[in-house]
């Protein structure tokens, strides 16, 4: 008889800890002869998020090492078949999965976890005429403009789009990748800005973390425009709601995110703008009333919205999310399983609780805003604390040896 299939699409925090957990548990159960685990992502990477900034903002190259893990030497010990490849299509109502190299895969449960694409809002030019930061072409792109504008010399303007976590970030890092190089070459002025649509930075952050980022971000000469929302944007210039013009040589869009088209067009439930919308135990249920789920479908991650039922909000878009998000559908998966194959088992669901995540946000070289509970600090405590956290991620992921050995160079 063929194997049962457990298909993860997406090989990031949230795809990547599901798959390992699924693995681990049906070789502990002893029916690896009965299913098995596929892993599908188009990259042969594990990309490391948190740092891509630096990889794009920074020229040394030993962060992008740091910042990308072979996904075949990360599962080489568990029993799961990576397939490195693009999804063409989904079928919901008969658990098939094509592939753009044109096999076909039959899963009977299947995690969404196909992270998130950039949001360009319909702006006229924004896509064509900005630079992106979601994967590590994107990065090294970013680089090398960064590195051809500070060789040609003179006026550099560089723009960052989105007063969020990332639009900071990247700004600071090229600040003081700039202020280097100005001191080696005469002639080279860098003006960093980061314009935001909102009337402040770091929307939804405590108080006392975005102050800290302001006055940090005002000492490293940051200019930020708020209240600027972009109308639309020319190979040199963008237009700001009201009429005035920022010029740019490089910009850079942190603005915004949203659910991949494909996954935006799944028959399951849904909100308005196209998010689908797990139950506590992350399952996606179909979103109309004659149409049955073949296979049992998890969503994790920034693939979908899950909203928090204490506050009516929708979970942050961050990795530690995503890792516990997948780390329950990985268990009510297993459940099922267990359902199936013994006799009078009864399940023992997880359902997902959301809580106030701690957090860091780099503002330059060891220095960062972090809060953890009710505390905010800052400077190089937070830089520590941050590195902490990398740290727990890449546990999360790899053997505790090899976790620090990459920790250790980053």
């Amino acid at each position: 008889m063929a194997k049962k299939s457990v298909v993860v699409l997406g090989a990031g925090f949230g795809g990547l800890r599901a798959a390992m957990d699924i693995s681990k548990a049906l070789r502990h159960l002893k029916l690896l002869n009965d299913y098995e685990v596929v892993l599908i992502d188009r990259n042969d990477c594990h990309l490391f998020i948190p740092l891509l900034y630096k990889v794009a903002a920074s020229p040394d190259a030993r962060h992008e090492k740091t910042c990308s893990y072979d996904i075949s030497s990360l599962i080489k010990d568990l029993p799961i078949r990576f397939v490195k490849d693009e999804i063409s299509s989904l079928n919901l109502g008969s658990g098939e999965v094509k592939l753009r190299n044109n096999s076909n895969l039959q899963a009977d449960y299947l995690i969404i976890a196909l992270g998130s694409e950039t949001n360009y809002f319909s702006i006229p030019g924004l896509r064509e005429n900005s630079l992106e930061l979601k994967n590590f072409d994107n990065a090294i792109k970013i680089r090398e403009s960064i590195q051809k504008a500070f060789t040609k010399g003179g006026d550099v303007k560089i723009v960052a789009g989105g007063g969020g976590p990332n639009g900071v970030e990247i700004a600071a890092e090229i600040r003081e990748w700039a202020d280097r190089i100005e001191k080696e070459k005469t002639g080279l002025r860098v003006s960093v800005t980061i314009v935001e649509a909102l009337p402040g930075i770091l929307t939804g952050f405590a108080p006392g973390a975005v102050k800290a980022a302001e006055r940090k971000l005002k000492k490293l000469n940051i200019a930020t425009t708020t209240n600027a929302k972009i109308v639309s944007v020319t190979p040199s210039e963008i237009s700001i709601d009201g009429g005035a013009k920022i010029p740019f040589d490089i910009f850079i869009w942190t603005g915004g995110i949203r659910t991949p088209d494909m996954v935006s067009q799944l028959p399951i439930n849904k909100d308005q703008r196209g998010r689908p919308l797990p139950t506590s135990d992350m399952i996606c249920v179909s979103g109309t009333p004659d149409l049955k789920l073949s296979p049992m479908v998890y969503g994790i991650g920034d693939s979908v919205c899950f909203m928090d039922p204490k506050t009516n909000r929708a979970v942050s878009a961050i990795a530690h999310a995503a890792i516990l998000e997948g780390r329950i559908a990985a268990h009510n998966i297993i459940e099922e399983i267990k359902r199936a194959e013994f006799a009078s088992y009864n399940i023992l669901s997880e359902t997902y609780r959301p809580h106030e995540y701690p957090y860091v946000i780099p503002v330059g070289e060891n220095w960062a805003v972090a809060k953890l509970g009710p505390l905010v600090f800052s400077g190089w405590l937070g830089w520590e604390f941050g590195r902490v956290i990398e740290l727990n991620y890449l546990l999360m992921i790899m053997p505790l040896a090899r976790a620090w050995r990459a920790w250790r160079r980053m």
